[in-house]
């Protein structure tokens, strides 16, 4: 066997990739920023952030909310077991392990307040991710904290919404065929991010900027959630059978990941192809021409504009 040879082939294999990657870099300068500014805003980093956050913070606000609104359990419990895909295992384990007096009898008022503000560590991860993409500077303190938390509360509220509508339009019987329920759901949770976006950054990001990014965390998360059930269901079960409700939390760790890579990458996306100059020349021209075409077929006193070179219509009656 011939080392040096091998070593030289692979390194000619190597750089002619990496030259085939710079070339379509500069070909496609879009893909060029995308790249730096994954690496500006440490997209790992950013996932992991958000992903510990939501299983840290959002899980012992479930189990304190369950346990003082018993209503929440069934409801609960299956909304997190479908958008995860846990399946009857993980919703079984996840049930077993809410013991409902037990956490009433060790949570008073204090309890409950300071669980609910350590929630908002989610959401200030979210505020902060939102925060270095768009390249703004933080904003902390009582007034980040508060709106934190407000928004969390409303955001918890949107789920049970956006889910009880779904609930009313699904089954054999439903009013809307599968396609409506899917483009529903994408366009419920794209407004969502939309208004969480628009709230975590106080309003600094024109709402217009952040459309994009919003239409496709709500179709990739709505793709992703409705996915799940296909990976996570046997990858939770296989979990639980070797590591009981430690695997459970895995596979949900799991989810949680990419879940945080999603609203990430989306944001992400959609603030460097908003912002890039061939797109914008393609949208406002794409507007331009819509725009010229209402003028000509708005109706004014019953006929549609005349086409450009044509001679004045004498009003009827002369």
């Amino acid at each position: 066997m011939d080392v040096g040879s091998r070593r030289h082939r692979l390194v000619a294999a190597v750089r002619a990739r990496s030259d085939q990657a710079k070339d379509l870099v500069e070909r496609i300068p879009i893909l060029g920023r995308l790249l730096t500014e994954f690496v500006r805003i440490e997209f790992i980093d950013r996932c992991m952030l958000i992903a510990a956050q939501g299983l840290l913070a959002l899980i012992p606000t479930f189990v304190v909310l369950v346990a003082f609104f018993p209503g929440l359990v069934h409801d609960g419990i299956g909304q997190f077991s479908d958008a995860t895909g846990l399946g009857s295992t993980g919703d079984g384990t996840i049930a077993g392990e809410v013991t409902v007096d037990q956490v009433r009898a060790q949570t008073g008022v204090i309890g409950i307040v300071i669980t609910l503000f350590s929630a908002t560590s989610f959401a200030r991860a979210i505020q902060r991710m939102y925060e270095r993409i768009w390249e703004e500077p933080h904003i902390g303190g009582v007034s980040g904290t508060r709106r934190c938390f407000f928004w969390l509360m409303g955001w918890l509220v949107s789920i049970q919404t956006v889910s009880g509508v779904l609930h009313l339009l699904d089954g054999p019987d439903g009013l809307l065929p599968v396609m409506a329920r899917f483009g529903l759901q994408v366009v419920l949770v794209a407004a969502t991010w939309l208004v969480t976006s628009w709230v975590l950054l106080f309003g600094r990001v024109a709402w217009q900027r952040l459309l994009l990014g919003a239409v496709l965390t709500g179709v990739v998360q709505v793709l992703y959630t409705r996915s799940s059930g296909f990976v996570m269901e046997p990858y939770v079960r296989q979990n639980a059978e070797q590591f009981g409700t430690l695997g459970v939390i895995l596979a949900i760790s799991t989810w949680m990941i990419g879940f945080g890579a999603i609203l990430v990458g989306c944001a992400l996306v959609g603030r460097v192809v908003s912002e890039d100059p061939t797109v914008l020349h393609i949208v406002r021209s794409s507007e331009a021409a819509a725009r010229s075409s209402w003028q000509r077929l708005r109706p004014g006193d019953g006929t549609t504009a005349p086409p450009p070179g044509a001679p004045p219509r004498r009003p009827r009656g002369e």
